[in-house]
């Protein structure tokens, strides 16, 4: 059987037909959907050539231009969405800001739910130890945090504020101090636990973003060079 295996490794036709499961077992690591479904096309239509030319299995090629077919069908969905679904910068911005493998639609709800406010510098955002209402994305700007008095973390573009009591219903811990001006989007966060309570994918979705936040900021706050360059 090896040395079947072995021979057929130099016979251009089988060749061929691993390559058309070469194709399909990478489109399963993409982690963007597009790719995915791109690389998935290429290698059912490589196997229809294969089955139709080399090997003359109606039935594979039957079931090869359904599974063709449906993955089109899904690349022209993406694609309405990405044409449809359009943001202006701050919401661009947010939408950017998003895991891959989010769907655009559910970007698209989430923001729905959000104002664009402006902030000038000193504006106090939370207060340590006083209940948060508002779960706030920063699309511009500079916002300080500090634990009594001291300084605990610079937040940026793409970080959140208040997303830790959003997560625990608790008090803040930090008090969040505008430094330079910003624009923010802003959810109220009575609205938003309901929204999510009512809607798994818009759930995992803000799940998702606020799991890449908590991390990235984890990451600045370990690596001083990193929390510089923010600042």
């Amino acid at each position: 059987m090896l040395e079947q295996l072995l021979r057929g490794l130099t016979d251009p036709v089988i060749l061929f037909g691993h390559f058309t499961y070469f194709l399909l077992i990478v489109s399963m690591l993409m982690r963007r959907m597009v790719t995915l479904r791109l690389l998935a096309v290429a290698s059912g239509l490589a196997k229809i050539v294969y089955r139709a030319v080399f090997v003359l299995d109606p039935v594979s090629v039957l079931w090869e231009t359904i599974f063709v077919i449906v993955n089109v069908v899904q690349l022209l969905i993406i694609w309405y969405y990405e044409h449809h679904h359009r943001f202006d910068e701050e919401h661009q911005h947010f939408a950017d800001n998003m895991p891959d493998t989010v769907d655009r639609s559910a970007i698209k709800r989430l923001l729905d739910l959000a104002e664009l406010e402006r902030y000038e510098p000193g504006t106090v955002l939370t207060h340590e130890g006083a209940k948060v209402t508002q779960l706030t994305y920063i699309a511009d700007g500079i916002v300080k945090v500090e634990h009594g008095e001291r300084l605990v973390a610079i937040c940026g573009p793409g970080d959140y504020i208040g997303e830790l009591s959003f997560l625990s219903g608790k008090p803040a811990t930090a008090t969040a101090i505008v430094v330079k001006p910003t624009r923010a989007l802003v959810f109220d966060q009575a609205q938003l636990t309901a929204a999510v309570g009512n809607d798994a994918q818009l759930r995992r979705t803000l799940e998702s973003a606020l799991n890449r936040n908590l991390a990235g900021k984890l990451t600045r706050a370990n690596d001083p060079a990193a929390a510089g360059q923010v600042a």
